[in-house]
């Protein structure tokens, strides 16, 4: 009897085990799932359609023209007015919320439709109607608000004006476009980078021999100094996302102008070469020679004519 009773209990301790690392392995398995489920959610949706704040760019890639829609506040606001571009779906812009799009090409067409709560009948026409002549590397914008007869008006508005309605202005994200040209907006290249208005000039030590090219007819002091330009600008521009360096090279006046440039144009390219061994850092490294250029400015400044100048230009974003 107590050999029955023990074996019993043992098969109930072995059967309880089982259940419990069966259960242990299903909520590992239901939290992986929930973490997935969690993780493919849509960041923004219904409960959360606003994004970002506004924020003013500073330029325009010179092909796009930038077209900003937003929603004037009012106290009583309701409901959602949508826009539609060139007859196609773009967004439904709630109280204090904007959304950005740019095109390329000289005209889009605009619409809206003011829907004032979520179970009114959608009317088959459109509200209002705007052609925008587009201009390449602008920006437009477009106030649209409600009025009397549940529709809607679509304003154009100053930089200004709109700048200050855009204040507190968040991103409407939730919905989805289905414009099919619509570009995501791109800033000017020229605009992206400034360049440090001091120009490093090398010393008197930091210049070539006459006639000569290779870094090696710079003397070894020369040599030093332009390790500490490397060291300079690695320091100096250290937290910018980008640094543009430019190696300019100057040329001895010679007679032959085609000379003088052949020289100009060796001596920055050496200097190139040896800014890149030496680690400098940057994301463009480019040169050029102007052969006997800027000669009134040597004799002005007391430069020498075989000097190499550098420009560094850093991205402002």
């Amino acid at each position: 009897m107590g050999l029955i009773f023990s074996q019993r209990v043992g098969r109930w301790c072995f059967v309880t085990f089982a259940l419990g690392i069966a259960g242990f392995i299903w909520q590992a398995h239901a939290q992986g799932d929930n973490a997935r489920a969690s993780d493919s959610q849509p960041k923004y949706g219904v409960n959360k359609p606003l994004g970002d704040t506004y924020a003013e760019v500073r330029s325009v890639a010179d092909e796009q023209t930038r077209i900003v829609f937003y929603r004037a506040s009012a106290r009583d606001a309701a409901g959602v007015i949508s826009v539609y571009l060139n007859g196609r779906y773009h967004a439904s812009l709630q109280k204090d919320a904007f959304t950005v799009v740019c095109f390329i090409g000289k005209k889009t067409d605009v619409r809206t439709r003011y829907l004032p709560n979520h179970s009114a009948d959608i009317r088959p026409e459109l509200d209002t109607h705007f052609a925008i002549a587009m201009s390449g590397g602008e920006s437009v914008y477009l106030r649209i608000t409600e009025i009397a007869g549940n529709t809607s008006r679509i304003d154009p508005v100053t930089a200004q004006v709109a700048l200050k309605d855009l204040t507190d202005a968040q991103q409407q994200m939730h919905t989805l476009s289905r414009v099919p040209n619509a570009q995501t907006c791109r800033e000017a290249e020229e605009t992206r980078f400034a360049f440090d208005p001091n120009i490093i000039t090398f010393g008197s030590d930091a210049i070539f021999e006459h006639r000569k090219t290779e870094i090696h007819a710079i003397s070894t002091q020369g040599r030093q100094e332009l390790k500490q330009i490397v060291e300079k600008i690695n320091v100096k521009y250290k937290t910018f996302k980008a640094v543009k360096v430019h190696v300019v090279g100057f040329a001895d006046d010679e007679a032959d102008d085609t000379l003088n440039r052949r020289i100009s144009e060796e001596r920055a390219k050496s200097v190139r070469a040896f800014f890149k061994a030496q680690g400098l850092r940057s994301t463009t490294l480019t040169h050029e020679g102007r052969g006997a250029e800027e000669k009134q400015k040597a004799k002005l400044f007391g430069l020498s004519p075989r000097r190499v100048e550098v420009e560094v230009a850093v991205e402002l974003r």
